[in-house]
């Protein structure tokens, strides 16, 4: 029964830049003073409804982490700061393994949460098994102004793959009225693990005044490993470095036109595998991987932005590109080694392909299955190595305004979105001491292509019939075509796939979705709102070797979400307390399958399901100096129907009516407080500790699958401190205090061996800021 609660080569130039742009701001600036105490929680504007709004304002369940927040968690990526977000879940940890669910809607496929850089949707790619949603861009922090998470359904305005919620990264933009930069150094050592740093830096450079500026951001960070193989004597072999920086010019030529132009790039590899097998026992954060299984993840992303304030409305004109090339690798010796006995692929080994429709290959003799099985013998130790990449093509055209002395707001627009995505799926051979994997050397090699062109048309109008009362219609038409292409190329006689003609299944559709919201301004600082909402995502196509006809396309599936919340300042707004409840309806479910054979996933529809929830945020400031944070969420997902149909017979790992949706705890919470003191008439002393605790999960439905495991039920605190001036600070940190082994996924598969995904080990650092 689960617990329900217990509790930084380009830098150089950078650095150059830094100096020779910003030395006259560095001298011509006076330090500003400290500022002043303030008891009062500040205002947070968002633009999550393409608009601007006070998240106090905003009749959703939305929050915001603010550039200062960031600062105060010390947040470099998704990963330090997602737990003090409610519903938000973050599963994997590496470049190609990162999975982002809200609100408990959790599914293979496409994306259920939309992943946004400023104006730009970035989507992963489709790779063998159609999962996107199973990598999420994560780019570095540093100078940016906020990150919103909007909960339910956004599908009217940000379109398909929103259907659990949206997350977007608002960058902070060119200032062409005075130069500025900031300089941030940290440098970090693990528990039985290494040592890593980070060295970051922005400048903002004022071309034209008042009219053209430039803002440039560089970064270098190394990552310490702390799993060790112990098969190949190796230490730490996930070592994670990453470079990077974007180039932001932004043009005002008048003051009703803005143009922002960007390009963002990110380069990440992680040396080896994060997951190691708790079972070894010698250890925490062992592994005995025959292949040590690096992963990269290289993205560029162009985006142009214009706004030009039309007197009646603002009209939004965006466009971007963006290129994200990926190298997964994994441990295949597991999988190679159970199917070296196997009859079905010693037969058709002997016979050098697969039978024609309708017959079989002779049975192998017991000569030949010792010839078959030396063969499956040399080609371990063996990897799954998958290049893989993606194009995108994403515009938007969009206007907003008011009407009537602001009793009607609208929002109308139009989205084109074309992308492309392969993967180059193949079994390479690994060296049996080191580990190293010799790409040449191919097993097995299949090519899998996806093709996806989307449109759609979308508005929102909001009517206030009196001062206090607002009431929202939103909907959006889409249609998208998406082609799967694919070939096996070199024959995998392991596990049965054989090389082929080149084939290609369509998949489209067409479709509505819409957003009923009302909200009461009960007081000034009180308000009310109720809403349901429709997401969806699009259907596709499988390409798997030997897979049935009926099984080729999939489906859309698409939820209704029903949501009550209030939102509420109290004490001269001393105090935010803000909460919301909502129940989900999904259908016709997405879910992901396995190939008789048990070698390839695909996916198909089957099943349905209701999640309900509650989440609870709260911030108070009592006395100057003094905040104190905590979130709270609660969630019970579970199957309404059984997950199978004509195709899907159900079996010992299906998931029947009743069962609790796997990878998601029932329970997650956070807790922080920091205080903020004068030391002297110019500094400040800072002290802050940080909570989260991660309910129980499971890693399947059926409680009695064989491969079924229990994950989650831990929690953890960070420590922070540190001195800071009025655009200074250095800190020391202390984070996962206790060493806690929190296990975020545990899975088992062949021989029942247990391997687990969990949080760093105890880290400590420090870091310093400087801005100018």
């Amino acid at each position: 029964m689960r617990q329900p609660f217990r509790g930084l080569k380009a830098l150089a130039l950078g650095a150059t830049a830094l100096t020779a742009l910003g030395a006259h701001a560095a001298l011509a600036q006076e330090a500003a003073p400290l500022p002043a105490d303030n008891s009062t929680i500040e205002e947070v504007v968002v633009t999550a409804l393409k608009r601007s709004t006070t998240i106090q304002t905003t009749p959703i369940s939305i929050s915001a982490v603010t550039e200062k927040s960031l600062q105060a968690l010390g947040a470099s990526g998704i990963q330090d700061y997602f737990r003090t977000v409610p519903n938000l879940q973050v599963e994997g940890n590496s470049p190609t393994n990162r999975r982002l669910t809200l609100r408990g809607v959790r599914s293979a496929g496409e994306a259920t949460v939309g992943l946004y850089y400023d104006e730009t949707p970035l989507t992963g790619p489709a790779g063998t098994t159609a999962d996107a949603s199973s990598t999420s861009a994560d780019v570095n922090l540093f100078d940016v102004e906020r990150v919103e998470v909007l909960r339910g359904p956004q599908g009217t305005l940000y379109g398909s793959g929103s259907m659990g919620g949206t997350l977007r990264v608002i960058l902070n933009k060119p200032d062409s009225t005075q130069y500025s930069g900031a300089v941030e150094a940290q440098g970090t050592a693990q528990k039985d693990g290494g040592t890593g740093y980070s060295v970051k830096g922005m400048v903002n450079v004022p071309l034209i005044e008042d009219k053209l500026a430039a803002r440039l951001v560089l970064y270098q960070a190394e990552q310490g490993g702390y799993v060790d193989d112990v098969l190949l004597n190796r230490k730490d072999i996930n070592d994670q470095h990453s470079t990077g920086g974007r180039l932001m010019l932004g043009f005002t030529p008048t003051d009703k036109l803005t143009i922002n132009a960007s390009g963002l790039f990110q380069k990440t590899t992680l040396d080896g595998q994060n997951s190691w097998y708790p079972a070894l026992g010698a250890k925490d954060y062992s592994t005995n991987a025959r292949t040590i299984a690096p992963t990269d993840d290289n993205l560029r992303v162009y985006n142009v932005t214009a706004k030009w304030n039309l007197g009646f409305a603002t009209l939004t004109g965006t466009s971007s590109y963006y290129k994200w090339t990926l190298l997964r690798n994994s441990d295949y010796s597991p999988t190679l080694s159970a199917n070296r006995a196997n009859a079905t692929s010693c037969r058709n080994y002997i016979a050098g392909g697969a039978p024609a429709a309708g017959t079989t290959n002779p049975a192998c003799t017991p000569a030949q299955m010792t010839q078959y099985t030396a063969y499956a013998d040399s080609r371990t130790p063996g990897a799954l190595y998958q290049p893989m990449g993606l194009t995108s093509w994403n515009h938007e055209l969009r206007a907003n305004g008011s009407l009537f002395e602001d009793k009607i707001d609208w929002t109308a627009g139009v989205y084109y979105e074309d992308r492309s995505d392969y993967i180059e799926s193949q079994v390479a051979k690994a060296d049996a001491t080191t580990g190293v994997i010799n790409p040449s050397d191919l097993t097995a090699w299949r090519h899998v292509g996806t093709d996806t062109k989307q449109t759609a048309f979308f508005g929102e109008v909001t009517y206030k019939p009196i001062e206090k009362l607002s009431l929202t219609v939103g909907a959006r038409r889409f249609d998208y075509d998406k082609t799967v292409s694919g070939q096996v190329r070199i024959s995998n006689f392991i596990t049965q796939s054989y090389v082929g003609p080149a084939a290609q299944v369509d998949a489209s559709a067409s479709g509505w979705v819409s957003k009923f919201n009302v909200s009461y301004q009960v007081t000034s600082d009180i308000m009310v709102y109720g809403l349901a909402a429709k997401g969806f995502r699009p259907g596709g196509a499988n390409n798997v070797p030997g897979l049935q006809s009926a099984l080729l396309a999939y489906a859309p599936d698409s939820l209704w979400n029903y949501e009550a919340g209030v939102k509420s300042q109290w004490f001269d707004h001393r105090l935010t307390l803000n909460a919301a409840a909502y129940q989900i309806d999904w259908n016709n479910m997405q879910i992901s399958a396995t190939s008789a054979n048990g070698a390839f996933s695909y996916l198909t529809n089957a099943g349905k399901a209701r999640i309900k929830g509650l989440e609870l945020e709260a911030v108070a400031r009592p006395i100057p100096g003094l905040t104190l944070n905590a979130t709270a969420a609660f969630v019970d997902a579970k199957l309404t129907q059984d997950q199978a149909n004509s195709t899907i017979l159900i079996t010992g790992s299906t998931g029947l009516r009743g069962d609790e949706f796997p990878n998601v705890a029932d329970f997650s919470g956070s807790a922080a407080i920091e205080y903020s003191w004068p030391l002297t008439d110019s500094l400040n002393g800072l002290l802050r500790a940080d909570y989260a605790y991660v309910g129980e999960s499971a890693s399947q439905f059926r409680p009695t699958y064989v491969y079924y495991e229990k994950q989650g039920d831990y929690g953890y605190a960070n420590l922070r401190g540190g001195v800071e001036g009025a655009d200074w600070g250095a800190y020391l940190f202390l984070n996962n205090v206790a060493n806690e082994v929190g296990l975020m996924s545990v899975t088992s598969a062949l021989n029942n061996r247990r391997q687990a995904v969990s949080i760093n080990p105890r880290t400590v650092g420090f870091s310093v800021r400087k801005r100018f």
